[in-house]
């Protein structure tokens, strides 16, 4: 551990990279607690036996597939998701309440550790973005911290369970880490 604390404080003695470690580190954990909040708010679809999520779902169908937003579609992504969501999503209402929850909570829980924080910033990006079509647009900062911290990710991770792991030579998921990450343990283990 004391290695691993050494070689973060000397690479800290870069402002730059000091500056741009601080704030995604800040960044991260209170990004991470609003996700960890909202998926604990919403443990009761567990167990109220209502179809939360149906609505929304409805909603963002109606946004994404409407006549004028389809007629500029041309590669019909929003069709083909409008269909997808109307036939798995909508065809298995508890399910998605379950995953809402589940997701929200591990978005949460891998940002505040500093877990594979660009996959977790990728999960929420998706989630993000079907929020918005659903009409909830309070989620337009999120999208943009998410594309922030998925491009400083290494600045993100520096002072998270990834950098320390990293630092060890312990690669979680090697083959599936993005070249982002890959930088960060070649950088981190010199």
């Amino acid at each position: 551990m004391n290695s691993y604390v050494n070689e973060v404080k000397d690479q800290l003695k870069d402002w730059k990279l000091a500056t741009l470690v601080l704030v995604f580190t800040i960044a991260r954990v209170v990004y991470g607690w609003a996700w960890m909040k909202s998926g604990i708010g919403k443990l009761a679809w567990l167990s109220d036996g209502k179809l939360n999520s149906v609505g929304k779902i409805q909603t963002m169908i109606t946004n994404i597939a409407g006549p004028e937003v389809s007629r500029f579609d041309p590669l019909m992504i929003n069709k083909i998701f409008a269909a997808i969501s109307e036939n798995i999503f909508l065809g298995m209402p508890g399910l998605t309440d379950a995953l809402v929850v589940v997701f929200e909570i591990g978005v949460g829980l891998a940002m505040i550790l500093g877990f594979k924080v660009f996959w977790a910033a990728l999960v929420a990006l998706f989630m993000n973005t079907q929020f918005i079509a659903g009409g909830s647009f309070n989620n337009f900062g999120y999208i943009w911290t998410n594309i922030a911290v998925m491009n400083f990710v290494k600045q993100t991770e520096l002072l998270g369970l990834s950098g320390y792991l990293q630092f060890n030579g312990i690669n979680i998921f090697n083959s599936m880490q993005p070249k982002v990450n890959q930088d960060m343990a070649i950088q981190t283990s010199k």
